[in-house]
């Protein structure tokens, strides 16, 4: 425990370092507040557009605050994804090109504390951040359109928190296989978006995918109800990281072998 504490620490120092404490939170921030802040000033910027004719009146339904919501999980996924990859893609890549994996490694250091205390930090971290950004969507929700439940909101949080923990997973996972930061966020998007085209493709064969996590969030925001089996979905996404979680500890003690 006390190897897993030292390293936790070192992980937090080194985050703090790069400034990745301050950066990661606030485009988090950014890319969440987007979409409500830009859907109940939309009417406001077409009325001012310059490819309307004049007198031209328009009219958008007001969404629900629910509706709002669970369009700004959908805007969070799909540029969120790409943000958790980009921040984790470095994380085992760049220790083992700048040598300072080998001198961990030089001492009697266990391979699952090293990858379990990146692992941790990592999703504290992302969790903080998608909290932050997501509490502010529903106070402005709540302000700019109608009030949405705390418990549906809280719902969602927690369903949604898994996908990103899954992104972080997967990203480590092949982590341990590249040397290439590049690499590993091609390889690491590729996947996650196959097992979304998967789902969309094979809705019957792969209703059970993690990349229903989406849908199972935001069918809660706006109906209180799933259409579909969130037990199974969830069981598979808990499935899914704690096999890729063994596959990295396994695969990361062939790779330090120096």
């Amino acid at each position: 425990m006390k190897e897993f504490n030292a390293l936790f620490h070192k992980e937090w120092m080194e985050a703090w370092r790069e400034k990745k404490l301050i950066w990661l939170p606030a485009v988090i921030l950014l890319v969440t507040l987007l979409q409500p802040i830009s859907l109940y000033f939309m009417p406001t910027i077409l009325e001012n557009s310059n490819g309307l004719p004049p007198g031209a009146v328009i009219e958008l339904p007001i969404p629900s605050g629910e509706e709002v919501m669970a369009s700004t999980l959908s805007q969070l996924h799909t540029i969120g994804t790409a943000i958790i990859v980009l921040a984790c893609m470095n994380v085992i890549v760049q220790e083992r090109n700048n040598g300072s994996l080998m001198q961990l490694f030089s001492r009697p250091l266990k391979t699952a504390s090293y990858i379990f205390s990146k692992w941790t930090m990592l999703v504290l971290l992302h969790l903080s951040a998608f909290s932050l950004s997501y509490g502010a969507a529903w106070y402005y929700t709540n302000t700019l359109f109608s009030k949405v439940s705390f418990t549906l909101v809280w719902k969602s949080f927690l369903i949604y928190c898994l996908w990103i923990v899954l992104v972080i997973t997967v990203t480590l996972f092949i982590g341990t296989f590249l040397r290439r930061s590049g690499g590993v966020a091609g390889i690491s998007i590729l996947i996650l978006a196959s097992i979304g085209i998967m789902s969309s493709v094979l809705p019957d064969i792969a209703a059970y995918l993690p990349s229903n996590l989406l849908v199972l969030a935001t069918e809660i925001l706006e109906t209180d109800r799933a259409n579909m089996d969130g037990g199974i979905i969830l069981g598979t996404t808990f499935a899914c990281i704690t096999l890729l979680l063994l596959g990295m500890v396994k695969q990361f003690e062939k790779s330090v072998k120096f």
